[in-house]
């Protein structure tokens, strides 16, 4: 039985709500110098799909909380969120986020803008400090639960989980990317590419169904032993992964104007991706060795087009893609202990947009 909802609207109402949330929040008001409290407040205000917000917020409907008692959670994992990308952009050395600049290149162009020949690292040491804030805006965020009726336990325990259970395997993911990313490629294990994304990407989705579920019971430790919410944390463990091996093929094949990041900046930099891998082992000879020939440098448009032609006659990419509709329906499956309702349906359509996103 299937229950009508119109998806882009509710997605689009989600955004639209949790940015107002996000905008009027006073957190970063006394940051110093203005043009860090700008930068603060840069990603979290460019606005998205705010995926994340809307699998907290709907994952708390399906048990029959308010999503309006979520919001500062939903908030606070979108502002989690982009403290990540403004540090993962420094890492990575991409110069643009969401189609614009960058954190840190914003920030150099502020710092000329004012006068001041700052170099590239300084620029990127303020945005350092930018994400460090975030950090510490999108805790704050997270305990005003407590404003809307959220037990103070609940919201404590939801406190400890996000430092225990997103913050430290989300870092090892992300310094297991860098250091999978120094090594030789033909000494990195597809399972630990794949352990690698679980960590990086699945961490903090998995948060967000758990504490959607804890907000609805009230209870943290409920939301671990309710064997609904175990699999609606697995459900968003799965589609993680999905979305991170979709995200692998749009960083190769996107549009770099709708995927707001520089295409193949991955193979700049040399991170070893499941995509990657497959069509390495799947090439031989002189195509092979082209396509390896392409790691560590930017490339032009020209080479991009070469790396995109290797890629392809490898079949690598339509493995990736079919995986990642594979995690997708058996994500999806995790949720027919559930009636047909609203959030069951909303939850289900996020899932397939993850692995149709051209952004």
């Amino acid at each position: 039985m299937s229950f009508e909802i119109d998806f882009d609207r509710e997605l689009a109402l989600n955004a639209e709500r949790i940015g107002a949330f996000i905008a009027a929040d006073t957190y970063p008001d006394t940051v110093e110098p203005d043009l860090l409290r700008r930068a603060v407040r840069d990603y979290p205000t460019r606005g998205g799909k705010r995926l994340r917000s809307a699998l907290l917020s709907w994952t708390c409907g399906l048990f029959g909380g308010s999503e309006e008692t979520a919001k500062p959670a939903a908030a606070a994992v979108e502002i989690y969120h982009n403290w990540t990308l403004v540090h993962d952009d420094i890492i990575d050395d991409d110069d643009l986020r969401r189609g614009h600049p960058a954190a840190h290149v914003a920030l150099g162009n502020a710092l000329s803008a004012s006068g001041i020949d700052a170099s590239r690292k300084t620029a990127a040491d303020f945005a350092v400090l930018a994400g460090d804030i975030q950090h510490g805006w999108a805790v704050a965020t997270l305990a005003r639960c407590i404003e809307r009726g959220v037990s103070t336990k609940t919201t404590l325990g939801l406190l400890k989980r996000l430092q225990e259970r997103v913050t430290i395997p989300l870092v090892s993911g992300e310094a297991l990317d860098v250091h999978l990313s120094l090594r030789p490629l033909e000494n990195v294990a597809v399972e630990e590419v794949e352990r690698m994304m679980s960590l990086k990407t699945g961490a903090l989705l998995e948060f967000c169904a758990n504490a959607g579920a804890a907000i609805a019971l009230d209870s943290a430790e409920a939301a671990d032993s309710d064997p609904r919410a175990m699999e609606t944390a697995a459900f968003a463990r799965e589609a993680g992964i999905a979305f991170q091996l979709l995200d692998d093929w749009l960083g190769v094949f996107g549009d770099e104007s709708t995927f707001g990041k520089p295409i193949c900046s991955d193979l700049a930099e040399s991170k070893p991706t499941v995509m990657l891998l497959d069509a390495v082992s799947a090439l031989d000879g002189d195509d092979r060795t082209n396509l390896l020939s392409l790691l560590g440098r930017e490339l032009d448009s020209a080479e991009t087009a070469r790396a995109r032609t290797l890629f392809e006659k490898s079949g690598a990419p339509e493995r990736t893609r079919r995986e990642a509709e594979k995690l997708a329906e058996s994500a999806k499956k995790r949720l027919d202990t559930f009636p047909d309702g609203k959030h069951k349906s909303l939850l289900i359509a996020w899932t397939n947009l993850l692995v149709n996103r051209k952004s």
